[in-house]
């Protein structure tokens, strides 16, 4: 099978992949909101707080790098899906 053929299979793949790393994020992020809030739904200044955390804590690294990745991934199946 050539590349052009299974090039939308691939992209498929990396786009499903990006959609769960990015909803693992945000849940757990919502978790740690909830959590730190004591509410069910955490408001505004506690939300953006546990981003920041998020954004910043070695904790998080693996699943910053891991979402990094595959966008970088997703980003070049899309581009060499625009050249061929």
């Amino acid at each position: 099978m050539s590349l052009p053929a299974l090039l939308p299979a691939l992209i498929v793949l990396a786009l499903a992949l990006w959609f769960y790393l990015v909803f693992t994020l945000v849940m757990e992020h919502r978790r740690h909101a909830a959590r730190r809030s004591g509410q069910p739904y955490a408001g505004l200044r506690d939300a953006s707080q546990v981003w920041t955390k998020m954004l910043r804590a070695p904790e998080y690294r693996g699943a910053r790098r891991r979402v990094a990745l595959v966008t970088l991934a997703l980003l070049a199946l899309l581009l060499l899906r625009a050249f061929l």
